[in-house]
């Protein structure tokens, strides 16, 4: 009985000073980045970063294209990245550049996705490439496929080897940071 009783003690202490002294969990607090709005559509957007994004390829065994983006926009920094912007004075016109639709065969992810942005033809299934042209290079200066394809092309020369072949081994997404001007950041997202 008496041992009874010093269990009950025990725990009723047990309970009461558990209250009273043991440390709360933190408050939770949040980033800047939680609160940003997902469905920015600037008109016009002057860049300060993009992501220049890649899907590996389980067929070829690489990292393919899957975008370049525009991050933010320096007129709302808070704003979260922008997409599906000003669309109207854009057309989208299939490559005729060999070297162009090459690197669309070889180097761009082969997908397809709906379309999000067109007024034409918004939901319905697209290649991945037109998908990222209305959607991403109209919050640029960028207003043809070509010009576009161009500047891809040309920041993959500059990156790929150094930061994209043989990174990020086992990941189904690697995304590289530059600023405005095209130049890396130093930062690369491994992403599954």
């Amino acid at each position: 009985m008496i041992l009874k009783n010093i269990k009950n003690i025990l725990f009723i202490f047990f309970l009461f000073s558990s209250h009273f002294f043991l440390t709360p969990p933190p408050l939770k607090t949040h980033s800047i980045s939680e609160f940003k709005n997902n469905n920015y559509s600037p008109t016009t957007c002057n860049v300060t970063n993009y992501d220049f994004t890649f899907i590996y390829d389980n067929y070829d065994k690489v990292f393919k294209v899957h975008g370049l983006w525009a991050e933010q926009c320096e007129e709302c920094l808070e704003c979260g990245y922008p997409y599906c912007c000003n669309t109207s004075n854009m057309s989208y016109v299939y490559p005729n550049d060999p070297t162009q639709i090459e690197f669309l065969n070889t180097r761009w992810f082969n997908a397809t996705t709906s379309q999000e942005c067109s007024t034409s033809n918004n939901g319905e299934e697209v290649p991945l490439f037109r998908h990222e042209f209305f959607k991403h290079a109209s919050c640029t200066r960028m207003r043809t496929t070509s010009a576009f394809l161009d500047l891809v092309m040309r920041l993959y020369d500059a990156y790929y080897e150094l930061y994209v072949a043989n990174k990020c081994y086992g990941y189904n997404q690697l995304w590289l940071n530059i600023d405005g001007n095209f130049s890396y950041n130093n930062v690369t997202k491994c992403l599954q």
